[in-house]
């Protein structure tokens, strides 16, 4: 194997999508017993975040009864939680407080709430963590429902006003609940209830999001989006590349979160963003075992 090279990683963290879910568009649904296989290679592939889900947002499948999401979640968060220790991060994909409760208390620090607070409940939880371990939130935009279809020839009058409203809206909530700031991560909500091109200008305007929202860190959910299959015509499992052409010219930065289907990818393309961006510290030599492909 190749030493690392001589890269100065300053880089966004690689959120890892971990499916409990078989009802997922992605479709790479993992039971209990290989989940912890699975969270460590995604680990050893460079994940920061292991993001843990059980039920799709899928919105032609019925919503889950809270216990079928309890029964198919705390097995698997339970499995990669004792196999990767605590120096990797655990988030709950979750739009529901009582699985969300469920999650933090057995190891989960964030909070991928792709609802955009619908549950009442949800900024108390979160304000209850405060203290030596505060749990983050990812907030949202979301003006649809949770598993209910935007229908073709609704839209929004102005995508990016739209969000500001809302998500500034969520933050007031949260902060009146006790929730800190940094506790706070936005997610511009591609695809959530959204046309592909009123997406894009959400993503584009992130820059004017950080700035009148004052949330620094961005969820940047792009992987295999719908947005990416308009554009390019792909189906999920062929939209790779253009995730990546997706995270080539968003506003990223460092301290973003990345999630993703494709780890070893995604570390790839954030390595080699910077080195050509930052520079390198040492020599930069090539390995021959991999200068060529095997004949």
């Amino acid at each position: 194997m190749s030493p690392p090279p001589p890269v100065r990683m300053r880089r966004p963290s690689v959120f890892a999508v971990l499916n409990a879910s078989p009802e997922s568009f992605s479709g790479n649904r993992v039971a209990a017993d290989d989940a912890a296989d699975l969270a460590e290679a995604m680990v050893a592939d460079g994940a920061d975040v292991l993001d843990i889900g059980a039920q799709s947002l899928r919105t032609d499948q019925p919503e889950l009864p809270v216990e079928i999401e309890l029964d198919r979640l705390l097995p698997v968060l339970e499995a990669v939680r004792g196999r990767v220790g605590p120096g990797v991060t655990i988030s709950v994909d979750t739009y529901r407080s009582r699985v969300a409760e469920e999650a933090l208390r057995r190891g989960a620090s964030i909070v991928n709430d792709p609802s955009g607070l619908r549950d009442p409940e949800m900024a108390d939880l979160v304000a209850s963590t405060r203290g030596a371990g505060p749990a983050s939130i990812v907030v949202a935009f979301n003006p649809g429902t949770p598993k209910v279809r935007r229908p073709r020839d609704e839209r929004l009058d102005d995508p990016v006003e739209a969000c500001l409203r809302f998500v500034d809206e969520r933050i007031d909530h949260l902060t009146r609940a006790g929730v800190d700031p940094g506790q706070l991560i936005l997610d511009p909500g591609p695809d959530l209830y959204k046309a592909p091109d009123e997406s894009v200008a959400v993503l584009r305007a992130v820059p004017r999001l950080r700035s009148e929202l004052g949330i620094g860190r961005v969820l940047w959910a792009v992987s295999r989006k719908d947005f990416v299959g308009a554009l390019t015509g792909r189906l999920p499992h062929e939209r790779g590349a253009g995730t990546l052409g997706a995270l080539a010219a968003v506003d990223l930065q460092d301290r973003d979160l990345i999630r993703v289907h494709d780890v070893a990818g995604t570390v790839d393309f954030l390595t080699v963003r910077a080195a050509l961006r930052d520079g390198l510290d040492g020599p930069l030599e090539m390995d021959d075992a991999i200068r060529y492909d095997p004949r």
